[in-house]
C-alpha cells in the first residue's frame, strides 16, 4: 500500500511537470551555437524552414545548412547566377529569382529543382507565396541591370505547383516590391517615371489588385519614393518609402488615412496583426497601431547614436527580437516595449536582420558568415 501511494505520487509530480507551462525560447539571451563561412555577403535574413536555414550568399549558390549544426546539406547553383535577394520559401519550397529572367521553384528538404518558368524580366526581390499562389515582382532598375525607366514592370501570379502562369499585370512602374496580400486583394507598389522634380524620395504608385483576376480595385500615387515593405491589415495597407514616412492608406478606398514622421532612416519594418513594428537610425523602435498610426510604445536603444535596427525585427511568442548595427541583439515585450535583456555579440559587420526558428536565431554578415545563437533553454 505505502508503495503504491509513493508510486502514485511519482506519476502526479511527472504529469505535472510534462503540464507546466514552458518559458519562452527568448526569455533571456541565447549563446553562440555555430558559425558557417558562406562566401560571400548576406544580403537577406536567412530563411528557416523546418530543421534547415537556407542562406544565399553574395556571388555564390544557394546553400541549406542543418539548423542545429550548421553542417552543409545541398547546394544549388545554376549556370545563369541567381539573384541572392530574390529567395522565398513556404514550410516544404523555395522560389527563387534566376540571372536572365526566369523563376525556379526547389524542393526545400533536397534542393531538387521542381520547376523552372521563364517570366522575361528579371525578378531581384522575394516573390509573395500565398495559398499556393507565388506572386511574382519585376524589375528595368537593379544592380547589374542597365536601367530603364520607361520599361513597364509586371506582377505575375504563377501557380506554386507547377510554375503554371494564372495571370500577368503590367505597371506603369519600372521596379516593384515584394508584393503583399490580404484575403483577396493583391498590393503592388513600386517607382514610375516622371518628369515632375522632388526634392527627396520619388514618384511611387501603388495598386490594390484582385488577386484572382489582377483587376484594379484602386491606385495610390505619392512622392514617397520606392516603397521599402508593405503590410496590409482588412483596413489599411502600410508602406514605408525613402522619405522615411509610415503611411497607412485606407485598404477600400486607397485614400491616405494617416502619415507619421519616423524621424530618421527606417529600413523596413515588421507587421503582425494590427500592431506595426518599426525602427529609426535615432536609435528608437516603436509599436504603433496599423489602423491609425498611433504610438503604443517607444523604446530607445542604448549604446550611442546610429545604434540602429539593420532590418525588421522578428516575434515569437510575445518577444520582439531584434539586430542592430553595433552588433547588439535585443529582446523586448512586444505588448509594452520593456526590456527583456540584450547580448553585445561582437559582430559589426551585419548588414540585414535577423531570424529566428524553434528557439534558434539566425543571421549573416559582410564578410559571409553565418551565426547561430541557440536558446538557453535548449
Amino acid at each position: 500500500m505505502h508503495r503504491s501511494l509513493i508510486t502514485l505520487c511519482l506519476l502526479a509530480a511527472w504529469l505535472l511537470a510534462g503540464c507546466a507551462a514552458e518559458s519562452p525560447p527568448f526569455d533571456s539571451p541565447p549563446h553562440l551555437a555555430w558559425t558557417y563561412a558562406a562566401g560571400g555577403a548576406i544580403h537577406q535574413p536567412p530563411l528557416v524552414i523546418g530543421d534547415q536555414v537556407i542562406v544565399a550568399p553574395a556571388g555564390g549558390p544557394l546553400i541549406a545548412l542543418e539548423a542545429q549544426t550548421g553542417r552543409v546539406r545541398w547546394q544549388y547553383d545554376p549556370p545563369t547566377g541567381l539573384w541572392e535577394r530574390a529567395v522565398a520559401g513556404d514550410d516544404r519550397r523555395l522560389f527563387v529569382g534566376l540571372k536572365g529572367g526566369s523563376v525556379a521553384a526547389l524542393e526545400a528538404g533536397s534542393g531538387r529543382v521542381l520547376w523552372q518558368q521563364a517570366v522575361g524580366i528579371e525578378s531581384q526581390v522575394p516573390a509573395l507565396v500565398y495559398d499556393d499562389i507565388l506572386y511574382v515582382p519585376t524589375t528595368f532598375v537593379g544592380p547589374e541591370l542597365a536601367a530603364d525607366v520607361p520599361g513597364r514592370a509586371q506582377v505575375l501570379a504563377l501557380d506554386a505547383r507547377t510554375g503554371r502562369r494564372i495571370w500577368a499585370f503590367e505597371t506603369g512602374n519600372y521596379i516593384l516590391q515584394t508584393p503583399e496580400r490580404r484575403r483577396n486583394v493583391l498590393y503592388v507598389g513600386g517607382n514610375f517615371s516622371d518628369p515632375r522634380p522632388i526634392d527627396e524620395g520619388g514618384h511611387v504608385r501603388i495598386y490594390a489588385l484582385d488577386a484572382a483576376n489582377a483587376s484594379v480595385r484602386w491606385i495610390y500615387e505619392a512622392e514617397d519614393g520606392f516603397p521599402k515593405r508593405l503590410y496590409a491589415t482588412a483596413d489599411t495597407l502600410v508602406f514605408v518609402g525613402y522619405q522615411d514616412f509610415l503611411n497607412g492608406v485606407d485598404a477600400a478606398a486607397g485614400a491616405l488615412r494617416w502619415r507619421r514622421d519616423t524621424g530618421n532612416w527606417t529600413p523596413t519594418f515588421l507587421g503582425a496583426g494590427d500592431a506595426i513594428f518599426s525602427s529609426a537610425a535615432n536609435t528608437t523602435v516603436a509599436r504603433l497601431h496599423a489602423d491609425s498610426g498611433e504610438a503604443v510604445w517607444q523604446f530607445n536603444i542604448p549604446g550611442g547614436s546610429f545604434n540602429y535596427l539593420l532590418g525588421a525585427a522578428a516575434l515569437q511568442d510575445g518577444i520582439l527580437v531584434f539586430l542592430t548595427q553595433q552588433g547588439d541583439i535585443h529582446a523586448l515585450d512586444a505588448a509594452t516595449g520593456e526590456s527583456l535583456w540584450h547580448l553585445a555579440t561582437g559582430v559589426a559587420a551585419a548588414r540585414t536582420g535577423l531570424s529566428l526558428g524553434d528557439g534558434w536565431l539566425y543571421f549573416g554578415d559582410a564578410e559571409g558568415v553565418v551565426y547561430a545563437y541557440m536558446s538557453s533553454d535548449r
